[in-house]
């Protein structure tokens, strides 16, 4: 082969390698008081850039991510000014022992403030975050942003913990199946069938009486038969949430999710929770027992979707996550 053609065949290999190159990162100091961060942000071809921020210990250590509650709230506001804060409970504080490596990641074209609606709900969000929120789109996300801090020096990837909330806590038993890093996972009012059993269990509880309970129960059919006659539709809401959402979401069983997975498994819920029948955990409870499982289960008695109970403070949630990171440091 003449020196022409290996000039001509070596180009094509370069241009070929390059098309392959690794994604661009660009990355921003932060800090939490005392504890170093770094905000990173990950370039990918034909999917939003995965953004996240991570505390950076002195020393190496376990990986524990946070997953946020539904919506389009930012998990940071006002990063790179005096008036930073987080909207994710425990993240700052517990970044700041510099015990772990401490994630959150952004949802895709989130707004960089609150939006100005009822938060969890999805119709104050961008059309942009509405057109690419669904049940995928985010474990995509979500995969992409552990793997990547699962690479970082200060990362000690043998024990990581994935600690969701509501919505966050159906992404946690998600990614628990989806990535065998994963060696614990906490939920915090979860369901643990799908989020359309949480309808119905409700409606049973709601209802006055049995015609009562009926009427309830068919309304919630007529929503799910449009939901599914449109279920890729973005402009489209039903509860707070877009159809694409709610199709998304109803197709996965958190419980099942977890059986799947091997993660060691910690379940919390408000015994008065509202929002996420706490006997939908229960059956994600009763089939890992079942399977001889190690999960722990707390059922908090008067407290509702917060985990906080009638008359108290947010103390007695902190003891609940902190009872959370023990039983974390002891596996």
């Amino acid at each position: 082969m003449n020196k022409h053609l290996l000039a001509f065949f070596g180009g094509i290999l370069l241009a070929a390698s390059a098309a392959h190159a690794a994604p661009v990162v660009q990355q921003e100091p932060l800090e939490f008081g005392k504890a170093a961060a770094t905000r990173f942000t990950v370039q990918r071809d034909g999917a939003p850039a995965i953004r996240y921020v991570i505390s950076q210990p002195a020393h190496k250590a376990p990986l524990v991510l946070f997953v946020q509650g539904s919506g389009c709230t930012p998990p940071f506001v006002g990063l790179g000014t005096p008036n930073r804060y987080s909207t994710v409970f425990n993240v700052v504080p517990l970044a700041q022992r510099g015990d772990y490596a401490v994630m959150v990641v952004d949802k895709p074209y989130q707004p960089e403030a609150p939006p100005h609606a009822p938060p969890g709900v999805a119709t104050g969000c961008p059309a942009a975050f509405n057109a690419n929120f669904s049940y995928d789109s985010w474990l995509d996300t979500l995969r992409g942003a552990l793997r990547h801090a699962l690479a970082l020096p200060w990362v000690d990837g043998s024990r990581v913990l994935v600690f969701g909330v509501s919505e966050g806590a159906v992404m946690a038993a998600g990614l628990a199946r989806a990535l065998p890093e994963v060696t614990h996972v906490a939920l915090i009012g979860g369901t643990g069938t799908s989020q359309l059993f949480d309808f119905a269990a409700n409606a049973y509880r709601a209802g006055t009486n049995d015609d009562d309970t009926l009427a309830r129960l068919r309304d919630i059919d007529a929503t799910v038969d449009a939901i599914n006659a449109d279920p890729r539709s973005s402009v489209k809401f039903a509860w707070g949430h877009t159809y694409l959402r709610w199709s998304s979401f109803f197709a996965q069983a958190p419980g099942e999710n977890l059986v799947q997975s091997k993660a060691r498994v910690w379940l919390a819920s408000g015994m008065r929770d509202d929002s996420v029948p706490v006997l939908s955990t229960e059956v994600a409870y009763a089939r890992l027992r079942a399977l001889g499982r190690d999960v722990t289960f707390r059922r908090l008695p008067r407290a509702g979707h917060n985990l906080m109970a009638e008359g108290g403070s947010m103390a007695d949630v902190q003891k609940e996550y902190d009872a959370i990171m023990a039983w974390f440091d002891r596996r």
